[in-house]
Formats: structure tokens, sequence, C-alpha cells
């Protein structure tokens, strides 16, 4: 998924990515999927190197200072925040820094300090509300209950409950198309308020890619998939016997024809339905936990649909390193393999070591790195509140098509 409107971009370059969506939209049968290497050289903006960060403060701190982290080297700049704004019920900061040297940040305002928080071009800001802390867009209002279209298709042979949400100025007739980001466990990842979802729980996907769009001129829509009911048989691929075997109804999954949904039922009827475009490098799909292992499966199977997908403490210990090893080892990797983003953390059931297995035999089996990273959290654990910290560090690989400060 790219910028498509870019100031910097030539004229000659503007009209090659419009035609090339619009191509792809006005005749499917003569479609020329664009991905990979070629496609990032052709329409992928350089990473920022500074970007304006804000802090809304419930607590209505006199003082806020920013510390700037990279996550994979451990080096840290301290940044004093200079107060930009006041309300009855807050106290806005901001400062600047270096987004190609530093992945997170954490804010210390009065006696307290944020957790460390994804710092990157498609964050706007951070909100320390009377409760947590909550990815907001500067100078618009965030409900945190976001508007979204719920359709029912045929998964298999039951029906499954999709989420559609667009950004509030989405036009079904213009000229420009919106790229797609598609969510496994998305009635998680978003919030939907169904099955007693506790907002704190939320990962908060909506806010931070309202934010995105607002930072970047990027423009999407999001498809997120209620998994709830059938996870451990929709989320866990068919290529061997699952570890946790006994934890299922009977041996076996649905994984592979889950994926087989996505590829040939899902996209097909969001790309005929909606405004969107239809080329693999404005498509990507992301998950955690059990959908972080099922969307990383799915990018491997279609690849010609998912050019960027994000994995958040995937449960690659589903299955032992043979069987994974023999599942990649039948698949061709090159240039236009899909952009892979990795997150994990070791604490409280997170999945590492299992990610970083993962990581380092997808480069030994010639996985090109330029299309792999991997951001490790140390004090990160398995739950919604470490995915929304970093959730917008996918949105970023999806554009940029890298994570600058963690594959220099």
């Amino acid at each position: 998924m790219k910028r498509r409107i870019s100031l910097v971009l030539s004229a000659a370059v503007l009209v090659s990515l419009f035609a090339g969506c619009a191509s792809e939209n006005t005749d499917p049968a003569q479609e020329t999927v664009q991905s990979g290497t070629e496609a990032a050289a052709a329409a992928v903006p350089e990473y920022k190197t500074t970007h304006t960060l804000y802090f809304k403060d419930s607590t209505k701190s006199g003082k806020a200072t920013a510390t700037f982290f990279n996550s994979d080297s451990g080096k840290s700049e301290e940044v004093e925040m200079k107060k930009v704004g006041e309300s009855d019920d807050s106290v806005t900061f901001s400062c600047e820094g270096n987004c190609a040297e530093y992945n997170t940040v954490s804010i210390k305002h009065g006696d307290a300090t944020t957790p460390k928080l994804a710092f990157n071009p498609c964050i706007s800001g951070w909100y320390q509300s009377d409760k947590e802390v909550l990815p907001y867009t500067e100078g618009k209002e965030t409900t945190y209950e976001p508007d979204f279209e719920e359709i029912t298709l045929t998964c298999i042979d039951y029906d499954k409950p999709v989420y559609i949400w667009k950004p509030d100025d989405y036009d079904p007739t213009s000229a420009e198309k919106y790229s797609t980001i598609y969510l496994l466990d998305g009635q998680f990842i978003m919030y939907t308020g169904k099955y007693g979802q506790v907002r704190e729980d939320c990962a908060d996907a909506i806010e931070q890619i309202d934010a995105m769009i607002s930072s970047t001129g990027q423009k999407a829509i999001v498809v997120a998939v209620d998994n709830v009911g059938k996870r451990d048989f929709e989320l866990v691929p068919n290529i061997g016997v699952p570890m946790d075997k006994t934890d299922f109804e009977y041996e076996g999954t649905d994984g592979t024809k889950f994926a087989d949904f996505v590829g040939k039922t899902l996209v097909p009827y969001i790309q005929e339905h909606y405004n969107v475009c239809t080329d693999a490098l404005h498509t990507s799909l992301a998950g955690v936990s059990l959908g972080g292992m099922e969307s990383f499966y799915i990018a491997q199977e279609y690849p010609e649909i998912f050019d960027t997908v994000g994995s958040f403490s995937p449960s690659f210990w589903e299955y032992d390193d043979e069987t994974w090893s023999e599942y990649l080892s039948g698949k061709t990797f090159g240039g236009d393999s899909p952009f892979v983003y990795f997150y994990t953390g070791p604490k409280e059931f997170d999945t590492d070591p299992h990610v970083t297995d993962m990581y380092n035999r997808l480069k030994k089996l010639g996985y090109p790195e330029s299309r792999l990273v991997l951001h490790f959290n140390e004090d990160g654990a398995h739950g919604g509140v470490y995915w929304r910290a970093v959730f917008s560090e996918f949105l970023a690989a999806m554009i940029y098509q890298c994570v600058e400060p963690l594959q220099k």
C-alpha cells in the first residue's frame, strides 16, 4: 500500500500511477499486478527524517518530555515538548523527532510516564485519557466508536460477518481509488462494541488509520473480518498437525479454506462493490495472535493480491520448526514477495522466541531482507494495549515499504 499522490513526484510518475490503478478497475481481465521492488522504485516516497508528535494530556501536566528510542539499537534521545494548546479538559504539547532514527517514544508528564509508543510519519499524536493512552489526530475530534457497515458473506459453508469502515469523505464515484486494509480478528482490532468487547482492550486500528490518512494523504478503507466462534479453525493454516491438537474439536483446521475465502470471495467482492484499487500495491492485511499467523499464511498463498502483511504476535508456536520449514521451502521468494512486518514481545504468553525464529528462518530461506522487518519489544506482552501501541508502524510499512529505524 503506497501513497499515490505526492507533491514531490514528477508529473510522469503521477500519470503512470493513476493509469495503473484506473486500468485495473476498468478492465479486470487486463489486470497487471504491481508489487514488490519494481513498484516500490516507482511509487514509494522516502521515509521522512523529521515528524511532529503531539501529546494531549488530560491530567493537565505543566511539563512534558519525550524520550525517543530505537527499539533495535537501544539508542535514545530526550526532547522537551512545548505547550501548544489548552482546553477545559486537557493540555496539548508537541515536539519534532527524527523518525528515520527512532521508532518509539515515551512521554513523561508530571509524575507519570507513558509506555513506549509508536513514533513514525503515520501517527499524529497520543492522548493520555483518565484510563489509558490512545491514538488521536491533532485538530480532529476522535470518538473511539467508529461507524461501520456490516455485510454477510458465505465463508466455506456458513455466514461470515464482515465490517466495512470508510473515511468521512469516502466518495464512491471518485476517480481516485482507495487502498484497502483487511483485518483478521477485526472485531477486536477495531472497536465494534460486540461480544462484550472491552473498550480498553481494543487495538484502535481505525483511529490510527484515520490519523494516517490525515498525516500522509493516503486514503484507505478497512475490511474487518469477524472470527468469533471459529478462530481455532479459520486462523490455523492446514500445513500439518497443530501442536495443541487436543484443544481442537477434531484433528485439522479450516485455515486453508479460510484463506481461499479471503482470496477468492472477500477480496473480489470488495473490489467489485467499493471504490478501491485492485492492485497488490494498494492491498494489505494484518492480524494479531492466531490472526497474525493466518495473515502471514494468506499473504504467502496470495502474494499477487497482498503486497504488505502485518503479523502482530503471530502464534507460530502452533507448528514445529520442521513443519514450517517444509511449508516455506515450497515457496519461491523474490523482490515481489509481500513485505512482512513482524511484531512480538517475550512477556505474559507473547509469542517470542517463535517470531524471531520465523524471521531468521525466512532470511535463511532467501526471503529478501528489504521485504522483512521485525519489531521486538523487550517489554511486550500479548494484548490489545501492546498492539495498539505499534499498529501505526505497520501502516508506515505499507506506505514506505520499510521501517527505516529497524532496517539500517
